[in-house]
């Protein structure tokens, strides 16, 4: 029957409609460009201190930018309801509640306003914001990838692409509604979410029509079909996610996964702060990520995040998950040693530029390579689960860069005098060391590991 049902459905509209869905949830990336707007909808001002003009009250930017970092943990967490959800009550039906709530819970945001509890917002931009777009990202993701498994790596790349792209697009959209130079004031900002909710909401119920859920058959019937005999093993390749969790492998791509997640963190919620703090004299450094061209640095991580999910997962299937992972893991470690070496506000525009381009490009390829990663290692059949429990080191990762860059305390972030005189409440110097280690760490696991042997397999006569 499940042979009948690949039959009788278009695979390629179930990519559309993941693709549709994607962009909606991929939106949520441009969460950066939001800040300020938050900060002074909440009270804050704009004032000159000691000559710098900073914003002064409302809602500090450390914990306003750590609300993407609270979505990033709830959006891996959802995850493992979200496959046992979508394999019970359908992908279809699952994905259209969650695109409902997903919607609602982004004018919800519209609550914010003067004297607001940094807790409202992470409430409905952190908790629930996240937690649905965990679901209707990952869920769709799996399932897409197993109507095409003999193109694992083009598949998720097309579909992981349209999640990096959706916060482009969304971008632009934000900015136009803004009016004006498109920044996001106190005055803009309850429109511009009203039309990211309405806009994502309708595009993502709209994919979700085009959902099927994908034969649960798709991997044993592979390997039956290669085999003329009737003595195979059953299972060799495919573990379970006791078995996964059994192997030593599960755990070295669960930390590269952090890592690799880690540098989301920079570019997610910070890229326009990190980007002012390495390219701008102290008097600019705490206004400048309101304005267009910090918008720009939005703008081109989403097209460098999308061109990365694209060219690698297509590259993937090529060279091996391997030579994609050792590609990306070096690049961001030559862009982190340029970061430790250049005085705060002593970079250019253009190597600015540069290393944003390359840390966005290379984590669109880690983050779609490694799903086909642990389908590689683990086998099909039980890939949407087994990723889930993965993808867990995807809210852990964001939690970690958000502590990092808060000082570790992201209620009250410490002020951080950079030596040319600026001052922060994100800790980028802190974030980047770390990083290093971290990058470092993850090549040598990519030398070591080796895909793992099941030590005993049922025979079928």
């Amino acid at each position: 029957m499940e042979k009948n049902s690949r039959k009788l459905s278009n695979p390629w509209l179930i990519i559309l409609g993941t693709v549709l869905i994607q962009i909606s949830a991929g939106s949520f990336y441009a969460w950066s460009i939001f800040n300020n707007g938050f900060m002074l909808k909440s009270g804050g001002t704009v004032q000159a201190v000691n000559g710098v003009k900073k914003i002064v009250g409302g809602l500090p930017a450390g914990s306003v930018s750590f609300t993407f970092t609270v979505g990033m943990l709830f959006l891996s967490l959802a995850t493992l309801a979200g496959i046992p959800l979508a394999k019970k009550y359908g992908i279809k039906i699952i994905s259209i509640f969650a695109s409902i709530i997903y919607g609602l819970s982004i004018l919800g945001l519209m609550l914010v306003g003067k004297n607001s509890s940094i807790w409202l917002l992470w409430l409905f931009g952190g908790v629930i914001l996240g937690a649905m777009n965990g679901i209707l990202y990952l869920t769709t993701l799996t399932n897409a990838i197993k109507w095409f498994p003999k193109r694992k790596g083009l598949i998720s790349g097309v579909c992981v692409a349209s999640y990096g792209l959706g916060s482009f697009i969304f971008k632009y959209i934000d900015m136009a509604i803004a009016g004006g130079a498109g920044a996001i004031t106190a005055q803009n900002l309850d429109r511009v979410l009203f039309w990211w909710g309405t806009l994502a909401l309708l595009l993502s119920v709209v994919g979700s029509f085009f959902l099927k859920n994908a034969p649960e058959d798709s991997a044993s019937s592979l390997d039956t079909n290669n085999n003329s005999n009737n003595s195979i093993f059953i299972d060799k390749t495919n573990f379970t996610t006791s078995e996964m969790l059994h192997t030593s492998q599960a755990y070295l791509i669960f930390f590269c996964l952090i890592t690799a997640v880690m540098f989301m963190g920079l570019l997610g919620s910070a890229v326009t702060n990190m980007a002012a703090a390495g390219t701008q004299t102290p008097n600019k450094v705490a206004v400048w990520g309101g304005t267009s061209a910090a918008a720009t640095f939005v703008a081109i991580v989403a097209i460098a995040n999308t061109l990365g999910r694209f060219i690698m997962g297509w590259l993937s299937d090529i060279t091996g998950r391997k030579t994609v992972f050792f590609i990306t893991y070096i690049v961001q470690l030559l862009a982190l040693i340029i970061l430790l070496s250049t005085k705060p506000g002593a970079m250019s525009i253009g190597m600015m530029y540069i290393i944003v381009i390359a840390m966005a490009f290379c984590f669109g390829g880690n983050i779609t390579v490694f799903p086909t990663c642990v389908s590689d290692y683990f086998g099909l059949k039980n890939t949407s689960r087994n990723y889930s429990i993965i993808y867990q080191g995807f809210g852990i990762g964001a939690i970690i860069v958000g502590f990092l860059m808060a000082s570790g305390n992201p209620l009250n972030p410490k002020n951080i005098t950079l030596s040319n005189g600026a001052v922060l409440t994100q800790n980028f110097n802190l974030t980047y060391w770390v990083l290093l280690i971290m990058v470092i760490i993850s090549l040598v696991i990519f030398v070591l590991i080796k895909k793992p042997v099941k030590k005993n397999s049922n025979i079928k006569n």
